[in-house]
This record gives C-alpha cells, structure tokens and sequence, in this order.
C-alpha cells in the first residue's frame, strides 16, 4: 500500500497520540470500554486532508476486520459526521485504516487504549447522533457483544447515560400490578413516535423490558417493568423511532393495581386492555398474573359498547378522525337512522363554517351496529376525505342535521398515533368487497399517500454488520429483504451453501423489522459460523416496505448484477446463478432476468409476467402458467417476457441505479416488481424469462404477517396506483406481445 502521514488534531482526553506515525502511518487513538470492548473514534478533528471519515475501511494484517464489528455514524451539530467502530478487545494487533483507493492512511493499536471518557463521545453530537448512540450501547452492542450481564458495561453506560441527560426525570409510580410488576409513568414526547425498544440498565446489567409501553390519551406514557430487573435507582431507557427518553426509578410503586385503577376510571377501558394485550399469555409459577387478568374481569369489566343510547331514534359514532397531515382529513364512522329523520352529515370544528360530509362519502354495511341494536334499524358504516380541513382550529364535531333544522352533535377525539400506524388506520377503514374505485381515488389514497411520505421521512440511516470477510470484487449481489420471518433462512443459506457460484456473489440481507435485530444477527452469526459464508446485514430504523429495503440493499451492493430475492425463495439445485444471468450475457440490451419458481408442491408459480385487465378494467399482474406442472412444456422456453417477479429477478445493477431503483410510493409490498419492469424497458431495455434457473417460492409468507397489508386495502391501492401511473405503457406493451404471438 502507498503511505501517506495524516497529521491528527483534536482533544484526546489526555492521550498524546503526538502526530506519531506508526510505520509512517499516523496514529488515531483507540479506547477501552468495560466489557472487554475497543472503541476507536474517526471525525474530521482526527483526520485532515479532506479525508471523509465514514468512508474508510479498517483492516488487521491486510484483511478486513473479521466479525463481529460494528461500525456506527453519529451526526454532529456542525453538520459533519463522526464515527465510532466497535470491536472485541481480544483483537489483538494494529488496525490500518485506508480509503476506497486502498491506500493507507491511519493506525490505531488497540494494545494502547486507554479507559473511553464518556464525554468524548457525547461532545458536539447533535440530536439524532444522540439518539443513534444511546440505541447502540443499549440496544446494539449488548446483543452483539453478549454484555447485558456484564456489570463493568452496565455501569459504563450508567455514565454514558448521565453525561447525554443531565436532569433525569424521575418515573411515576403507579401501581403494583402483580407480584412480579409495576406500574410506573412518565410524560410522553410527541417526537418518540412508536416504541421500538424499552432497556433498564441496573448496577448488575441492561435488560429488555417485555411489554411495550401504553401511550393514553392524555399523552402520558405507562411502563410495565419487571421488578426483578427494574429496581431502585435503575434508568429506564425508551427508544422510539427517532428520539428517546431517559428515566430514573426512585421508588417503586406499592399500591394495588386494582385500587389505581379505581382511582383512575377514565384510563380504565384503555389499561384494561393493555394488561390483557401484555399479560394474556404470561405464565408465573405462583399464578399472580392468572389472577389478576380474572380479577380485572370482574372488578373492572368491559362497558357495553353503545356510543349513544339504545333508544335513541338516530345513533351514530365516529370511530376514526385522522389528521394527513398535509390539511385533510379521514373521517370513518357510522350512523343509524331506522326512521330517515337525518337530511345531511357535517364536520364541524370549532365556530369555523361546517365542511359538508354526505357528499363526499363512501356508504357500505355495518352488520357489527345492526348486530348490536338487534336489527332494529339498519346501520351504515361511512368514510370520508376532507381536504384542506386542516387549517381549521377548534374541538372538532359531527353534526347530524335533521329535517326540521335541529342537529345531533357528537364530539370527536383526533386519533393520535405514528405516520405509519395512522395510515395502516386510513387502509383498514373499509372492507375490500366494498371499495371502489373513486373511494381509492378520492377517499383512501389522498389520506393514506401523504401518511405513506410521511413515514418514510423518518429513516435514518440504516445501521450495517458484517458477518466474514466480505468478497472481493463480487459479481453478484444478492439482496434478501427480511419483514418478520425468518423460517426459511435456515434452508435458504444452506442452499448457498454448497453452490460455487456463490464465491463470486455477497449476500445482503436487509432487516425492515429492526425489533428482530438481536435474533437476526444471533441466527445468521451461527449459519456464518457453520457454512463460513460472508453475509452482510442491513438494518432499517424501522419498517418501511419492500421497495426501501431494496434500495437500501442495492445503495451497499457491489456485484455487477442484482439478485433480489425473497426470503421465502430457496434454489433448486447450485448453478441457479449461472443460468440467471445467462440471458444478460449474450445480449447487451437485456437488463433484466427471471426464474422459473415452482411452489412447494411442484407446480408452477412463475414463468414470466404478463398484464391483463380484470372485469372492472384494473390492471393486474399475472404469472405465465401459473399451476401448471413444473414441466409444462410452453414454461420451458427461454424467452421475452413482458416482466418478471422481483421474488427472484437478476438486473445489471447500473441499469437498476439508472432508473431510480425500486419506486417507494407503493406501500408495503405489490407492484413494485412490475414498476421496476416497466422502468427498465422505458429505458430501452428487454426483459427474459430463464426456466434453466428453478427455485422453490413459498409465496407469501412475509408480506402475510402485516398487518398493514392483511386487514387492509393496500393491495387494492398498489393496483389502482399501478394502473394510474403505468396504463399506457402496460396498453402498448401487451398490444405489442400478443402482436408477436399471433405471428408465431
């Protein structure tokens, strides 16, 4: 390697690294953290020359670090980026730092470090450096590193804790729940978002708390904490999605649950359903939990759902009130009026004029309300998107007006939640069987896309562990977006396993339920050990679909080729690779590639895609023989396709960075696969389908676990947007596929 000295500035926390080179080579300080940890920190105090210190490679005796190592960028208030790279103490031996050239720059000597001042890595943070810190000292590397039990590194983070927050609150206390659990309290911060993560760190160790806190209505945040972990003088840290708070246990709460909960009845129904949600299937050897769930069913039970009386001769409730966002506003409700004495629906919100409903909105069924009332009156259910309904100010209600002039008003609550969590709300607010088109149109989408925007705006910067030395100069990239299930991995990795090809390829799994991490990283630390295969993980800050993993996959991927492939799809037999890209190496305008997937019985799954119109005139995706046996004998042909699924599909990757990657406005998961077809060949390109290449697809079985996507809309929206978006274009290249087989 060509040398070149970098001169270092910068507090050293006494540490005189005194500009001296190493081997000629300057020396960039390296830090001892309890726990058997070496810490080495990287920012542009460290380093001069315009040298950007995120893009440097750490290497022991001429190879990359070996797993486990975490490498982890922390914003700073003046803009720049510092960096903190984590590894295991027993490391021996200088560290060489060098650029994307490959030239060395730096050394660190890991033999010298010296205790790591906490305040080194706090000073000059800003907000979300912050943020990113506390989650990997709380959350990251005690998983990593196996420290939640090492009292040296609880205590070191106990430090770390109190330099970040200065004035700690103290939590709440609120009830003692069993005798295993209290109930404590704290002000809840809108920036918290959802929580991701809630970690006690004690004098002894840093535990994971096992129910995810109850945010009331009131804004206030309800923690359920283990006594065994959550003792006095413990901090409780809880991390949402971008920001986190930190707390202190001063006490812990001796009042009985159910005498709280007597003393606090307009939080009833919402805890009533937090301790069941938590505690339904707890299992405690002295059966305390057992015995307060049936406790609280006959102290504190359910109130009869009825809105308004029985015997009123117009009922009706609003069940959601959601803020885009960007000024409108989602209306879902219902109304009975067995006797049509209701002339029109309003919103009214404050004294500002009424926004008129019924014009508006999408009537369907309430077979729930008519069960409830008996039958006697039939109910209809109602959604409704009101633009602009934002700059409005004022307690927001919904005002029945009947014939004579006179109204009915109900006062509605705004629902509160997460951008995320809002339009998963907005996408279950009607029954698929009853939505139409216009709904989507005018209803759904206009509430949901924004919702959508929103909470992709929240990403940070996806955090990234490498398991093995990654390949050299791979050729293939393979991308495995993971959402929930991991079931197939295990065979999925086995199958890379014994195929040459994949020395030529790295594997990139990117994780879009970050909550897995610490299992994630545990299981595929053992396949890297036992099949000595490179993996590489990317986890997203949070779940942010299909297309946003992908991406996220491809930003880091340097292969020649993509291969995306689910996590559910597991090849055939080795040599899977080969055939893939074979078509893309006889010809240069071929930018893209699919298999042959069979489902799990043998029979078809995909043989290239093609689009048709249903009845209703909406586009859809369908797969070429579809069922048939894996033999069929049109499912054998090399051949043109009009696309192929993103479940296994093989791309250039300069071709897929040209046209923008993955479009991300699709939610969830559908479509996306088409689109990006669809994008390549408005970029001239040709599209094959490869029945040499046979995987297994088990279809499905991720994109089944969310909820978003089950009880929802979202397919029906992916298909209109879809449709929307690429109508033209499907028009003239199915007239131009169907043109070609009538000649054949």
């Amino acid at each position: 390697m060509r040398v070149q000295p970098i001169d270092l500035t910068g507090d050293t926390d006494g540490v005189d690294v005194a500009r001296t080179p190493m081997g000629g080579l300057a020396l960039i300080p390296s830090f001892q953290i309890p726990g058997g940890l070496i810490a080495i920190l990287l920012d542009r105090d460290s380093l001069s020359a315009g040298i950007a210190p995120e893009s440097l490679r750490a290497y022991r005796d001429g190879k990359l670090l070996p797993a486990p190592t975490v490498k982890v960028q922390l914003p700073c208030d003046d803009g720049s980026q510092r960096v903190l790279l984590a590894l295991p103490g027993a490391i021996s031996g200088p560290i060489e730092f060098a650029g994307i050239d490959g030239r060395a720059i730096a050394t660190a000597n890991p033999a010298e470090a010296h205790p790591l001042i906490p305040r080194r890595l706090i000073d000059g943070l800003d907000a979300a450096g912050r943020f990113r810190l506390t989650r990997q000292i709380v959350d990251s590397w005690p998983n990593l590193f196996h420290l939640r039990h090492d009292a040296g590194y609880a205590r070191f983070c106990r430090r770390l804790l109190k330099e970040l927050v200065r004035e700690i609150p103290a939590a709440q206390p609120e009830a003692a729940m069993t005798r295993h659990l209290a109930l404590v309290s704290t002000a809840a911060a809108d920036s918290l978002g959802e929580i991701a993560e809630m970690v006690v760190v004690g004098e002894a160790g840093l535990e994971s708390a096992r129910y995810r806190p109850l945010r009331s209505r009131r804004s206030r945040l309800y923690l359920m904490l283990d006594r065994a972990s959550a003792r006095t003088d413990s901090l409780v840290v809880v991390l949402g999605a971008t920001d986190f708070c930190l707390l202190r246990l001063d006490a812990l709460p001796q009042t009985p649950f159910l005498t709280w909960l007597q003393e606090n009845r307009p939080l009833a129904a919402q805890m009533r359903a937090f301790v069941q949600r938590s505690l339904g299937e707890a299992r405690e050897d002295d059966g305390s939990t057992a015995a307060l769930l049936r406790e609280l069913s006959f102290f504190a039970p359910a109130q009869e759902r009825n809105l308004l009386a029985r015997k009123s001769p117009v009922t009706a409730a609003i069940d959601l009130l959601v803020a885009d966002g960007e000024g409108g506003i989602f209306l879902r409700g219902w109304v009975r009026d067995p006797n049509k004495l209701v002339a029109a629906a309003q919103l009214r919100f404050g004294d500002h004029a009424p926004i008129a409903i019924d014009p508006i909105w999408l009537r369907f069924p309430r077979p729930d309300i008519d069960k409830a009332y008996k039958g006697k009156g039939a109910a209809f259910g109602f959604v409704a998107h009101v633009k602009d309904a934002g700059i409005q100010r004022g307690q927001a209600s919904f005002s029945l007006e009947l014939g004579s002039g006179g109204a009915i008003d109900l006062m509605v609550r705004p629902t509160t939640g997460s951008a995320v969590e809002l339009r998963d709300l907005v996408l279950g607010g009607v029954p698929g069987e009853r939505l139409t088109t216009d709904a989507l149109a005018n209803i759904i989408g206009p509430a949901a896309v924004p919702l959508h925007r929103q909470h992709l705006g929240t990403r940070q910067a996806p955090d990234v562990v490498q398991l093995g030395e990654p390949v050299k100069r791979p050729r293939f990239s393979l991308i495995i977006p993971l959402y929930r299930n991991l079931d197939y991995l295990r065979f999925q990795v086995g199958a890379f396993a014994i195929d040459p090809d994949m020395k030529r390829a790295e594997i990139i799994f990117v994780l879009d339920s970050p909550e897995q991490r610490a299992d994630l990283v545990h299981f595929l630390s053992g396949l890297n050990q036992l099949y000595g295969l490179p993996m590489t993980i990317v986890i997203m800050s949070a779940n942010f679909g299909y297309a946003a993993a992908n991406n996220a996959g491809a930003a880091l991927a340097q292969g020649e080729y993509l291969v995306l492939l689910n996590s559910d799809v597991v090849p055939e037999a080795p040599g899977w690779l080969t055939h893939l890209v074979a078509p893309l190496k006889r010809r240069k305008n071929v930018l893209a590639s699919g298999a042959r997937l069979l489902f799990d019985d043998q029979s078809l799954q995909h043989a290239g895609m093609r689009f048709t119109r249903d009845a209703g005139g909406h586009w859809l995706n369908l797969h070429y023989h579809k069922g048939a046996p894996r033999d069929f004998a049109p499912a054998l042909e090399s051949r043109k396709v009009p696309a192929v699924t993103g479940a296994a599909l093989l791309v250039r990757r300069q071709a897929f960075l040209d046209v923008g990657g993955f479009t991300e406005d699709y939610i969830i998961g559908d479509y996306e696969d088409s689109d990006l077809c669809l994008k390549l060949r408005a970029a001239g390109g040709d599209i094959c389908y490869t029945p040499d290449a046979v995987l297994y697809h088990f279809e499905r079985k991720s994109i089944n676990r969310h909820a978003g996507y089950q009880r929802s809309v979202a397919g029906l929206y992916n298909r209109w947007l879809a449709g929307q978006r690429r109508d033209g274009a499907m028009q003239d290249l199915m007239a131009r596929f169907e043109r070609k087989r009538g000649r054949a």
